[in-house]
């Protein structure tokens, strides 16, 4: 997930214009006429160059949410740190210590109240849709435990290779191939190297659609969480920017324009849970 690509930087390097000072508040992101927003690099079906052009949900949601405020969205790609406290700090209230200045608004952000708690200079709002773990295969089994001797391709590191290593002594470590990316982990999978994947589920409708594959949730025992919540974030300083985020996505949401962003990269939507 999230592949640090220079093909993708260079093609990105236009959009990159970088702001002399940012905005304190709403009124004068509003006086610019300017939405800078953070995306993540090279990471489809959220934010990702195809042609020279920069597209994805992601893209399209920040621009949809430009539309309703009034704001020509400019984009600030991305290329991930360690952890999403880094790129917080990176894109949001910091910036990196190589310069480019911060966003005013990050999509795709975990909407976790530790990760929020450890973040204070950002503010976390806006849950968009939930991610989940998914399997991909012949057939879907009704939990982890019930795998049986399929190989089974996993993006190398990423939460579904950690989780099974892991499950039940490590019973299936063997069975695993690793792939630098989601992406060659589900080309396993169709041209036969493996018989099955597991992984985030965006990505693998994303890379899977108009096969023939089976693709569902089964139950993860010992995993603490199969699913989370994705959102946004901003500064501390510009909440006033988050409610009128926040009022645009829920107009997103309740006509169906955001379902149907997702229905156009072969991504089903899934809303996050109500609070």
């Amino acid at each position: 997930m999230r592949r640090r690509q220079l093909l993708a930087a260079l093609l990105l390097a236009p959009l990159l214009a970088l702001p002399a000072a940012r905005a304190a508040n709403l009124d004068d992101l509003k006086a610019g006429g300017v939405l800078r927003v953070a995306v993540y690099r090279d990471f489809p079906p959220f934010s990702f160059v195809h042609n020279g052009e920069l597209g994805g949900i992601d893209v399209e949601l920040a621009r949809a949410i430009g539309k309703k405020l009034g704001l020509t969205v400019n984009f600030m790609p991305l290329t991930p740190a360690d952890d999403v406290d880094g790129d917080l700090r990176n894109a949001v209230w910091k910036g990196h210590y190589l310069g480019g200045g911060t966003a005013d608004l990050m999509l795709h952000v975990p909407f976790d109240p530790e990760l929020a708690r450890r973040n204070d200079n950002a503010f976390l709002f806006g849950a968009y849709y939930k991610e989940h773990l998914a399997w991909a295969g012949a057939s879907v089994p009704a939990s982890t435990w019930q795998i049986g001797s399929e190989r089974i391709a996993v993006e190398n590191d990423s939460l579904a290779d950690l989780y099974l290593s892991a499950l039940q002594a490590g019973r299936l470590r063997g069975q695993l191939q690793h792939y630098p990316t989601s992406a060659a982990a589900s080309a396993a999978l169709q041209d036969g190297r493996a018989s099955a994947t597991f992984g985030t589920q965006s990505e693998l409708e994303w890379q899977l659609h108009g096969g023939n594959w089976q693709l569902g949730q089964p139950q993860t025992p010992g995993l603490l969480k199969a699913g989370w919540e994705v959102g946004m974030a901003t500064k501390e300083s510009l909440r006033d920017l988050a409610w009128a985020v926040s009022d645009a996505l829920a107009e997103l949401r309740a006509s169906g324009e955001l379902a149907a962003i997702f229905q156009r990269y072969h991504t089903s939507y899934r809303p996050p849970d109500e609070h």
